[in-house]
């Protein structure tokens, strides 16, 4: 089976890492295998997850165009609700609490080593699969205007913050 990750990651070095963690990795069977994707920002992401039903979201929190625990939402009705694993650099509690008011399966702190984050990943599928099982129906994607996205970018470029 092949299980789709996206990965939204602004730091492409960071990305990478990630991308060759899971595109080598394989599921509990040979026969499973991740297929991981990059996004760089917010806007590539909804124009992937309009083309491609993505499995699980890798987010980072630091995305360009907004906060990721803000982006999860908005990732989870394009993507048809795929759970989201966040990633931050550094914690703080003000952080911390950001994140867990959304419907995040997992925050990770990159400070702990990648095998973490591949559990993490791995317990998203084992759920998936449960959920398959028990015939749970996913909720249909809603349709969004990208250029919103490109125009809280440029003024957050321009001004170092964005008004929503």
């Amino acid at each position: 089976m092949i299980r789709r990750i996206l990965i939204v990651e602004p730091d492409l070095k960071i990305a990478q890492e990630m991308f060759l963690l899971f595109h080598f990795e394989r599921g509990r069977f040979e026969r499973d295998r991740y297929e991981p994707e990059i996004a760089e920002s917010v806007a590539e992401a909804v124009e992937q997850a309009q083309t491609v039903n993505f499995d699980c979201i890798i987010m980072d929190v630091d995305l360009p165009e907004m906060n990721g625990y803000e982006a999860v939402a908005l990732m989870k009705t394009i993507a048809n609700n795929p759970p989201v694993v966040m990633t931050a650099a550094k914690n703080s509690l003000e952080l911390e609490t950001k994140v867990r008011q959304q419907d995040v399966y997992y925050y990770h702190l990159r400070s702990f080593d990648l095998d973490e984050l591949k559990s993490a990943v791995g317990s998203v599928f084992e759920k998936l699969q449960e959920l398959k099982r028990a015939g749970k129906p996913s909720i249909a994607a809603v349709p969004i205007v990208l250029k919103q996205l490109r125009l809280c970018q440029k003024r957050k470029e321009a001004r170092n913050g964005c008004d929503r």
